[in-house]
């Protein structure tokens, strides 16, 4: 009976329409959730009943009609697919220093309960074992652990920098993470000398600072500079109080030889008519470095006369050669020739943490020194709508979403950024759902109404036996 197709129409309607509103409801319920991705319900209508097909034109006959279309009646309307909406989030600001969202595409990874899983939430936290976890499930979360060699000390590169291990893993920070120190190697001096000084010992400049051994224990070296002629300074070198000339003088001419000059000299310097740096002695044996004097490898002498704790060689550069002008000078004025820089540290405790750009964690320790203690990892897909929820803001690759490549933001993936002391919040337009809302309800109702219109029919057909 064709009323019965009709109730059977406007069934299907309430039942899928009942869904979508499940699916608004839900985008409504998540509106608060961060890194929550929407979804859209789309709807597809049911397979028709097909009368006639109809006929094509029998215009080449003499008596003849034209063509008529298919006459076919709908059978209703069904859920044909639930959409994911995986266009970025609002970022906010947070005071929480691994608090991490991910501006573009991508997810984080973590390990929950021995499986991978990917999320766009980033709120972790650090737990009482040094990992970094997801505040909600305590899911470990994936990326790279600093490198470390077979006694357990960190691994650096040429440039002092902290070496990662490129094999992904659950990130940990332990409680005792230091920065190791580092002996001073590079020094830069700056300043003048006074040109109109007299020769001798009324000429002295002396200047400090602190520099560190191998150990991180703070040194003081010293510096003299004492005018011996026209444009003619020696150079007394002292770590702790200990001169570090000894022998030196064998190299350097000192004629005249006034006693009252520092001796020994641990080298010499001569400056243009300009007041630049001419010569010194001794020379670098780096033909880049003509301004700058090398200690010996062989470490300091101290106190008791054995070799210190200096196991690398420390270069004190008077001017860079491509900007003279800017080092140590020779001009009428005071003399202030002094330490401008020193690259060596003490021991020092981790105080703060950061996340930067491309994900790598920035540890602030009591020393001055910020160094990379870890970096997140990330992962892309090449259909992120087809991966699979998973609950706790969770997701799971699925047949049609593809592997999950893994990297890292900026490097791997120049388009993705992470952001910092941040989180990316839901991106439920709520304009959007409260319309969608309304429109649903209506649908309801205009179902409904079918349904109960159809209902009359039958009754009334029910009535024509009386």
């Amino acid at each position: 009976m064709g009323l019965i197709r009709s109730l059977s129409v406007g069934t299907s309607s309430l039942i899928n329409h009942q869904k979508k509103f499940d699916v608004i409801s839900n985008n409504l319920a998540n509106a608060s959730t961060t890194g929550y991705k929407s979804t859209r319900a789309n709807f597809a209508d049911q397979f028709n009943q097909i009368y006639s097909r109809g006929k094509t034109s029998e215009s080449a006959q003499r008596y003849s009609n034209g063509g008529a279309d298919p006459l076919q009646f709908g059978l209703g309307v069904k859920l044909a697919s639930i959409s994911q909406d995986f266009s970025q989030g609002v970022i906010e600001s947070t005071n929480r220093p691994l608090d991490v969202a991910l501006q573009g595409d991508g997810f984080f990874i973590v390990n929950y309960d021995g499986s991978q899983r990917f999320t766009r939430s980033g709120a972790f936290t650090r737990d009482n074992d040094g990992y970094i976890v997801d505040t909600n499930t305590g899911a470990f979360i994936q990326g790279y652990n600093v490198s470390t060699d077979s006694n357990g000390r960190t691994e650096r590169t040429s440039s002092g920098e902290n070496m990662l291990d490129r094999t992904m893993a659950n990130l940990r920070i332990p409680a005792n993470t230091v920065s190791l120190p580092r002996q001073t190697q590079e020094i830069t001096m700056m300043g003048n000398l006074n040109s109109d000084s007299n020769i001798g010992y009324d000429s002295t400049r002396k200047t400090s600072m602190t520099i560190y051994d191998e150990t991180g224990a703070a040194r003081t070296m010293t510096f003299t500079f004492q005018k011996v002629g026209e444009n003619d300074w020696l150079i007394g070198a002292e770590v702790d109080g200990v001169n570090q000339g000894a022998g030196a003088e064998g190299n350097i001419a000192l004629d005249p030889v006034d006693t009252t000059l520092v001796q020994p000299a641990y080298g010499r310097v001569t400056f243009n008519s300009d007041g630049t740096i001419a010569t010194l002695i001794p020379a670098n044996t780096d033909a880049a470095k003509p301004f700058t004097l090398q200690f010996p490898a062989a470490g300091f002498i101290n106190a008791d006369g054995n070799v210190d704790k200096f196991p690398k060689n420390l270069n004190v550069t008077l001017a860079d050669p491509n900007n003279v002008s800017q080092g140590l000078k020779q001009l009428s004025g005071d003399s202030n020739a002094n330490f401008e820089t020193q690259d060596g540290f003490s021991l020092g405790e981790l105080e703060d943490m950061s996340v930067d750009s491309r994900g790598r964690i920035l540890g602030a320790f009591t020393n001055g020194q910020t160094e990379v203690i870890g970096q997140l990892a990330m992962a892309k897909f090449a259909n992120n709508e087809g991966l699979v929820r998973d609950g706790n803001n969770y997701f799971r690759s699925a047949p049609n979403s593809g592997d999950a490549v893994i990297g890292t933001a900026l490097e791997i993936f120049p388009t993705t950024t992470m952001v910092g002391n941040s989180l990316e919040q839901s991106n439920v337009d709520l304009t959007r759902e409260m319309t969608e809302m309304i429109s649903t309800q209506r649908a309801f109702e205009a179902a409904s109404r079918t349904v109960t219109v159809s209902d009359s029919l039958l009754q009334e057909i029910n009535q024509l036996k009386r």
